[in-house]
């Protein structure tokens, strides 16, 4: 009996554990450790980059948006550009290196780490950029609020001492949480960090990071109570796709790629021209102010000045003129190509949107469907982002949009040719 009641207990006892035994094989406690370590890790980073680039990117928006204002209100400072642009040009002679490289600078820290981002970013940009926007600059706000939370998120992780694998994807996380945050875009900008600092290889370690760290950037704004524009981009209606309206997507797929060139080309050749016109950096930006003095007198208003927001939703209700997006980037072009500080999305989406709003003469579309269209079509050629280009129409404008941006974007994308705000991208026969 004893021998017996052993053996049942001992065989009882294996069937016990075999299913313990299959389970730690398929779930092995060594890699789940790894796996909660990874993401308690990158929970709290995730959470400190997003409140970082929140917070950043509320400054800038609130301080533009001020700026735009009182120059509304007192206009006669746009005779003061010139000498702010003598300052601007000093502060970076003098302090600006390598800063003044803005944007790429953080993209070339991600892929070719060399040293922390200079303390003194922050500052000079912020500063740099409010002067711009509040005497009459056409420059957008994203570039430095990306910029200022890139700087800040650097210097945490220079205190952290964090590895030069894990500073990459910090940086990749504070770009794209810096965008969530200044546009209210949390997808859009979790792809854009990705995308824009990809060079062909889209990093999925750093996804994670990213997406956290852009959906509460882009939530901390609202608890100011900022007010994002593009709550007033409606776009009337989607037409049935037939060969008329596949056509004319088509051909504004190609006009809005051509048009995304004109706008980078039209940055880097002012820029180069300044350069080799004028090499002293203060009288550069000097001289880039008197010609914007001239050109806003000569127009007779200040609607391609600051950001231009209100052409912009106005893009989508009523016809403009035609010129209006060669006015946009020619002013944009003059005034970082001379040396004053701020981004060039905000711009793109003004001309991207009266573009379209132009093509509504032409083509048999909706007119706020062509301004939608224009404004994530070149802003896809320009960022050479197609992917954050479709997040950004579907988070603007919603599904129904998907079809007619996936058209517009990579046409746009394929026909702005092999230069980008970024970047050069050369498509391959494997693209």
């Amino acid at each position: 009996m004893c021998i017996i009641k052993c053996n049942i207990n001992k065989d009882w006892s294996h069937g016990y554990h075999v299913p313990v035994i299959i389970a730690m094989k398929i779930f092995p406690s060594s890699e789940y450790h790894q796996i909660i370590k990874y993401t308690g890790y990158w929970l709290c980073a995730s959470i400190a980059i997003g409140l970082i680039s929140g917070l950043a990117s509320t400054l800038i928006f609130s301080c533009f948006d001020i700026a735009n204002k009182v120059r509304a209100l007192y206009p006669a400072l746009i005779y003061f550009l010139p000498f702010v642009g003598l300052f601007i040009g000093y502060l970076f002679y003098r302090f600006g290196t390598p800063i003044e490289k803005g944007t790429h600078l953080l993209i070339d820290e991600i892929h070719e780490p060399k040293s922390f981002i200079p303390k003194r970013m922050s500052p000079l940009i912020f500063f740099s950029a409010i002067l711009t926007q509040l005497f009459g600059g056409s420059a957008g706000r994203e570039a430095p609020a990306v910029q200022l939370s890139g700087a800040l998120t650097d210097h945490i992780a220079q205190v952290l001492r964090v590895s030069r694998d894990h500073r990459k994807i910090f940086l990749m996380a504070s770009i794209g949480s810096g965008f969530a945050g200044i546009f209210g875009l949390p997808l859009a900008g979790a792809m854009y960090g990705l995308e824009i600092t990809a060079l062909g290889n889209l990093r999925y370690s750093a996804v994670f990071p990213c997406f956290i760290s852009s959906l509460i950037a882009a939530k901390i704004p609202e608890a100011f109570d900022i007010v994002h524009p593009h709550v007033f981009y409606v776009v009337s209606s989607y037409p049935d796709i037939n060969l008329k309206i596949l056509l004319s997507l088509i051909v504004a797929g190609l006009i809005f790629g051509v048009a995304a060139r004109l706008f980078i080309a039209s940055i880097h050749y002012a820029s180069v021209g300044f350069k080799k016109v004028i090499p002293f950096m203060p009288f550069r930006a000097m001289v880039g102010g008197i010609v914007l003095m001239l050109l806003t007198l000569w127009v007779g208003s200040q609607e391609f000045n600051g950001l231009g927001v209100n052409k912009v939703i106005a893009a989508f209700y009523v016809p403009l003129p035609v010129t209006d997006f060669l006015n946009k980037t020619l002013f944009t072009a003059l005034t970082l190509g001379s040396g004053f500080k701020g981004g060039e999305i905000t711009p793109l989406f003004f001309v991207g949107a009266t573009l379209g709003n132009a093509l509504g003469g032409f083509l048999p579309l909706p007119l706020s469907l062509l301004a939608a269209m224009g404004l994530v079509g070149i802003f896809s050629g320009a960022s050479k982002a197609p992917i954050t280009s479709l997040i950004l129409a579907v988070e603007l404008f919603g599904t129904s949009s998907i079809v007619y941006a996936t058209i517009i974007c990579l046409l746009a994308y394929l026909f702005s040719g092999n230069c980008g705000l970024y970047r050069t991208q050369k498509p391959t026969a494997d693209d």
